[in-house]
């Protein structure tokens, strides 16, 4: 984060479909087409996802090939695979952009009643996503594809970084400490 940027800078959305007051929304998707008996006219996603739907959870995971032992390991350890697994016709890919499709569709929803069309338009976003630590230079290129072909960094001002989970986990718990009006400012010795 650049010094110039401040959390007044920062949007945070806290209502997801299907939830509020919730920091995060979980990484699910479930299929209108896998879900005939529950009559989904659309896919649904997040916390709009019941536990009785046919579901694709932490599927990004999945896009880490080198990772495939420790993949079958996970599937077996979460009992019948449901949620590591892939729809038959997609990708571990293709899945992830599903699901960022649905929650960029549903920031840019927000975005524009919280600022209005005309100001989204105007303002450059940058998007911070958090990933493994351990993935290789080819997985965060499927993992920023995915992004890219679901909306987001799709406007020329803007940009996708990727971030790794525990670099992210440090920010997010000094962040607060940073502005010079907090109990216990960070110092620069």
């Amino acid at each position: 984060m650049t010094s110039d940027k401040t959390e007044e800078d920062i949007n945070y959305i806290r209502t997801w479909p299907g939830k509020d007051g919730e920091w995060k929304v979980p990484t699910r998707i479930a299929y209108a087409e896998e879900n005939i008996k529950h009559a989904l006219h659309d896919n649904v996603w997040g916390y709009e996802v019941e536990s009785a739907m046919v579901s694709c959870s932490w599927t990004k995971l999945l896009l880490d090939v080198r990772g495939q032992d420790r993949t079958i390991g996970a599937r077996e350890w979460l009992a019948d695979g449901s949620m590591l697994r892939l729809p038959f016709n997609k990708t571990a890919q293709q899945v992830c952009s599903d699901f960022l499709r649905e929650l960029y569709r549903y920031l840019d929803r927000v975005l524009a009643r919280q600022m209005s069309n005309r100001v989204l338009v105007a303002v450059p976003m940058d998007f911070w996503m958090p990933i493994p630590a351990s993935w290789s230079e080819q997985t965060m290129r499927a993992f920023r594809e995915a992004a890219r072909t679901a909306g987001f960094g799709s406007r020329p001002s803007d940009t996708i970084n990727l971030i790794a989970e525990p670099e992210a986990a440090v920010l997010g718990a000094l962040y607060r400490h940073t502005s010079l009006f907090s109990l216990n400012p960070l110092k620069v010795r």
